[in-house]
């Protein structure tokens, strides 16, 4: 199972791509308030808050965002959910 955190452009172009090649995306991630509660690829996109309740130990999170400064907020918090970079998240945009 994936979860794509960046519900925007850079994610949803990564999902088209993951989806075509069979991947499993359980919800996209995004701290747009616009965004939560809408669907993505007929996945939810939901609030980094709930982050902890989709993710096991067979869960990748794929960090897809291209704002300035986001790959930083987005790794310190993956990182205090216990997850390691290259393991359980990959920053891929």
């Amino acid at each position: 199972p994936v979860v794509v955190w960046g519900a925007g452009q850079t994610g949803r172009r990564l999902a088209r791509h993951l989806l075509g090649g069979g991947a499993h995306i359980v919800a996209f991630i995004d701290i747009d308030p616009a965004k939560i509660g809408r669907s993505r690829h007929g996945r939810p996109v939901v609030a980094a808050d709930e982050l902890l309740q989709l993710v096991d130990r067979d869960t990748v999170v794929l960090a897809a965002v291209a704002s300035r400064g986001a790959r930083t907020l987005i790794r310190s918090r993956l990182k205090a959910c216990g997850l390691v970079e290259g393991e359980g998240f990959w920053c891929v945009a």
